[in-house]
Order: structure tokens, then sequence, then C-alpha cells
């Protein structure tokens, strides 16, 4: 389905995908409002049950149920689209076809994405978190941006919480190597926070080279405690998540440890056993939590991609589109089953075999002996 048509059939879908977004202290989170989706079928169904109906769900207790139907009264699902539509944002709820599917895959994933900027040209398939401390020395300035500038040089997407310090090092980096980076906030994506981040926030939307992403209605402000809800989005949209510098109780620590259980691979830099704001990346590499990374290469290697600037030129990403990345996105290093494609597919036998043999030309998967097949390489959606 392309995106206009998905647009016209689902656009009253998505008023209450932001209206169950909007609700807070209800005790619904990602998992229970996804129960209530597969149970409904939608979720306009589902904000329409009533409450007798909806008492019957063995995994809704009676206050969860009353909290709903309470703040129901103050939700009107249309209006909340009607804003979303005057502000210029797009929103991307959860089963919409360019909501990335890696962010898909984490515990808790936001049940909308708002967007501004050129987020359909972001290659998630390759992309790095770069974080660390808001205070970077001069040794972490220069790494941080150093860092940034050589992937993004080398097509590598650089994700970011836009914050003051590394954050914003590294977005600067890809910018001004005419890289892509995507900046999550912790508020909604029509702010810039920090403001005194304004240029940068600009840039990014002015030279397209990202997208501004957030969890958050339009207009919310930052509060305290969508930081750390802030930091599992940005490892969701990563690959790998790098650490520059880091205090013993830097936010940019809890990155690291999202990225580690959400089976993304983690780097960090080293530094002095003397310097504060080296003791949570040293201790993240001694507790094998993260590789020791002394340049981009390093990353490069780990994870499997080419670098334009080799003498040959060779990439290693190969772009997928359509049904060709849905059915890519189901096969993984560990062999995928023809029978367990055309469940998860839908497809007939015929149009998955014709997709399945033209990824194998494309060198992105091979096929096993009884139907089985695994990844070969990387690839991207275009």
């Amino acid at each position: 389905m392309s995106n206009e048509e998905f647009s016209n059939v689902d656009k009253s879908e998505l008023a209450y995908w932001l209206a169950f977004n909007s609700l807070s202290g209800t005790g619904l989170g990602f998992r229970k409002i996804k129960l209530l989706y597969d149970h409904y079928g939608s979720l306009k169904e589902a904000w329409d049950a009533p409450a007798k109906e909806l008492s019957r769900l063995s995994w809704l207790n009676q206050s969860t149920i009353e909290r709903l139907l309470e703040q129901k009264k103050t939700i009107e699902p249309d209006n909340l689209l009607e804003k979303l539509d005057k502000s210029g944002v797009e929103a991307l709820y959860y089963f919409h076809p360019d909501y990335p599917s890696i962010l898909r895959q984490i515990n808790d994933p936001p049940l909308v994405l708002y967007t501004k900027g050129k987020f359909r040209a972001c290659n998630f398939n390759c992309a790095v978190g770069i974080v660390g401390t808001r205070k970077p020395s001069a040794y972490g300035e220069r790494l941080a941006k150093s860092l940034a500038k050589d992937l993004a040089q080398d097509g590598v997407l650089i994700v970011s919480g836009m914050a003051y310090g590394v954050d914003s090092l590294a977005h600067w980096g890809a910018v001004e190597s005419g890289g892509m980076t995507v900046a999550v906030l912790g508020c909604g994506v029509d702010l810039c926070y920090p403001s005194s981040n304004k240029p940068l926030y600009n840039a990014i939307l002015e030279k397209e080279c990202g997208a501004i992403v957030s969890e958050y209605f339009p207009g919310s402000q930052p509060q305290k405690w969508h930081f750390p809800a802030r930091n599992r989005i940005i490892s969701g949209l990563s690959q790998a998540v790098a650490v520059i510098e880091a205090g013993e109780s830097s936010g940019a620590l809890i990155t690291a440890h999202l990225a580690f259980e959400q089976s993304r691979e983690v780097f960090a830099i080293p530094g002095r056993v003397d310097s504060s704001t080296s003791i949570g990346t040293n201790s993240l590499i001694a507790k094998n939590i993260a590789h020791l990374l002394r340049d981009h290469n390093d990353i490069l290697k780990e994870m499997g991609w080419a670098s334009k600037n080799t003498e040959n030129g060779v990439a290693t990403a190969v772009a997928l589109q359509g049904r060709e990345l849905d059915v890519y996105d189901l096969i993984s290093n560990e062999p995928s089953h023809f029978d367990y494609l055309i469940e998860k597919t839908g497809m007939n036998t015929g149009e998955l075999s014709a997709i399945l043999t033209m990824l194998e030309l494309a060198g992105v998967i091979s096929k096993l002996p009884g139907d089985w097949y695994v990844r070969e390489k990387q690839a991207f959606k275009v």
C-alpha cells in the first residue's frame, strides 16, 4: 500500500492513536494499548468501547478503566487531528509503513512518532547513536564531532538527543560533513530545546539533512521525566550506540544500557582513569558492555559496513523498497523458513519465491538447504 493510499484509509484511525498517546497516568502503556488494538481491530473501536465491555478484558483492572473513561471526557480525537494538521508536523503511528521497523523491536516503542524534516530519507539500517556528557572536555569535544563527521561521510545516519555538549557536537559533525542526522527531543518537535540550539535545529531542517523526532504531541513542553524516556528512542533508532565521555551518573549511561538491553552494539571511547568524565565509559568497557572505540573504522568493521572511502569504493548496503524490504526485515542472521515467511507476509508462494530470488541475486540473503534463508549483508530502505 502506498503512503497516499495509507493516508486515505487510515487518517481517521490516526486520530485515535493520537488520543491514546495523549493519556497519562491511566496504567495503559504500549503493551496494553496494543492488546486493545489486537482485540478490537482498531483503536477507534477500542476508544468507543463501553465500560461494561472493557471490564470483561482480563488484562484491564477497574482502576485503569475508570481513569481511561475519566480522561476520555477531556480528549477529543478529531480535535487532536486538526491541531496536528495545523502544526505542520507529521505523525507516524506504530503500524504506519514509514514507522521505522527497528524501533518496533524494542520493549516499549512509542505509540506515535512525530516528525519534522526529511525523516523518510533517513536510513535507520545504517544508524549510530552518539551520546555523552553535557560538559565534555576538549578531548571529548574533538572526538564527538570528528567521529560523527567521519561516520556521516561514510553514509551512516547520526542519531542523538540535541542536548548541550556531545549530542550537539555529534549533530553538527553530521550537518557540516553533508551527512544525515536525527535529533530526538524530549518535547514537541515544533519546539527547540534547549533554545540555544536554534541554529542547529534550523540547520537540520533548512539543509534537509535529517529530521527532528519526538513521541510528544506538538506544543508539549520539555519535562524532566521526558529525557530518560527519550533515551530509549535514541538507542531504539540506532543499530549501534557510541558513548564519547560520560560521568558516573551521566544520562548517556542510561542510553548505553538501554542499547545493550535492546541488543544493539555499544561502543565507548576510553579516557584517563583520573578523569571524572571517563568513569562511565571506562566502566562500560571494563564490564564488557561496550567495545573499545578508537575511531569510526572500529564501528564500520564491527557492524560490517564498508567505507565509501575505500579504494574500490564498493558499498555493502543494498537499496530495497516495498515488499522486498518487508521480506528482508523478517530474515535475520538466524535462518528463517519459507513457511514462516509465508505466514508472516501473507503472500502467495509464487510472489514470495520471486522476491526471495531477487534478494538472493542482490546478495543480501542466502538460501540454505530445506528452504531456510539467512541474511548476508546490509540493506536499506529507499
